[in-house]
């Protein structure tokens, strides 16, 4: 099965990179992850990305053939950017990204049936890689403490944001966007699959507890994902049916304008291996209340408001604080977009070839 030529100069870095994460939703976090390291060094000529969607049978495919089309096809390295490597690369040095390690700590958080993933995959691809990037500082002492990976072997890259996001959205663009989700005039927006380590439940309750005249919609941009019984029940409970709006996923080309819009988003996570939201709504200009929860902090700094996940007052609190207050308001905005310019993807792809240079040798 051949890798996609990104580049053709002869003299580039080859590194085989495993696109498969590309195969489902490539607007999550690890897709958008992925098609930012392809858009950035396609654009150049040190590093030619040769990209593989492995076919064939489920475990074979991606395990055995895969590798093998790698090193038919030239490759000095493979990248697996979404938490393994192939288990057999047999003469290619491995770089394995591991976004986040929280199904460990919390499996109660996620889908059933992960056994050969996080029991055989990931613990094989930790070890076996020469070199492990990690999008936080979190991520790394979680990699540290679970697998005893040598911090040398770590090397932490944040990821960046999209430079649409800081760019003022059209009005045509806006009253399109208005249109299809049907938003209201003002709104909040908490952004993410529902599911348990969203924390959507605590969302709720701090909603419930803002009086209804002070109070404002809050838009839900993401699938129902699993376990997600408990935001629906939640809703009917706190009696919200008139407050909240599933909308469901939006294309990357309507985030822009769906978070421009939004009066503030919200993001008390229970866990987080980095946090694109934050940063996402930094560069457009929206404040933020956020949780203190895995690497959230160190993304967002001082820029947003931040509190214990499950501190339903406290995040009401934020809520109304941010609705509230416009001076407070407006200081927020300011230290987001100044904390966002600190992250794009042309640095995370300059720290990607570094690790990629040293690891090829």
């Amino acid at each position: 099965m051949p890798g996609e030529r990104l580049r053709r100069s002869s003299s580039a870095l080859r590194v085989a990179l495993d696109t498969r994460a590309l195969d489902g939703d490539a607007a999550t976090g690890v897709g958008r992850y992925i098609e930012a390291l392809v858009t950035r060094f396609n654009s150049g000529a040190d590093v030619r990305l040769l990209t593989y969607r492995a076919g064939g049978l489920r475990v074979i495919g991606p395990q055995l053939l895969t590798p093998l089309a790698m090193r038919r096809d030239g490759a000095q390295l493979v990248h697996g950017p979404a938490n393994s490597l192939p288990l057999l690369h047999p003469g290619l040095p491995g770089v394995v990204t591991i976004h986040d390690l929280a199904i460990y700590d919390h499996p109660e958080w996620f889908p059933a049936g992960q056994w050969f993933a996080t029991r055989v995959i990931v613990p094989r691809s930790i070890r076996g890689a020469r070199m492990i990037i990690c999008p936080s500082a979190a991520t790394m002492r979680a990699v540290v403490r679970r697998f005893g990976a040598a911090p040398h072997r770590c090397r932490v890259i944040p990821h960046g944001v999209e430079t649409e996001f800081a760019l003022p959205v059209s009005p045509a663009v806006r009253d399109a966007v208005k249109t299809r989700y049907g938003l209201p005039e003002r709104y909040l927006m908490q952004v993410g699959t529902v599911q348990p380590r969203k924390n959507y439940v605590t969302t709720l309750r701090a909603l419930a507890r803002i009086p209804a005249g002070q109070r404002i919609p809050l838009v839900v941009v993401g699938g129902f994902g699993w376990n997600y019984d408990p935001v629906v029940e939640a809703v009917r409970e706190l009696d919200l049916a008139a407050w909240v709006r599933f909308v469901g996923y939006a294309q990357l080309a309507e985030l822009p304008a769906l978070y421009q819009l939004a009066e503030a988003v919200v993001f008390p996570s229970l866990d987080e291996g980095f946090g694109l939201p934050v940063l996402e709504a930094f560069a457009a200009g929206t404040p933020v209340i956020a949780s203190t929860a895995g690497a959230i902090p160190e993304v967002a700094g001082d820029a947003a408001l931040l509190c214990d996940p499950e501190d339903v007052a406290a995040v009401a609190e934020n809520l109304r604080r941010i609705l509230q207050d416009p001076e407070l308001r407006e200081r927020q905005v300011a230290a987001g977009r100044a904390r966002a310019s600190l992250f794009t993807w042309s640095a995370s792809a300059a720290a990607h070839r570094e690790v990629y240079a040293a690891v090829a040798g």
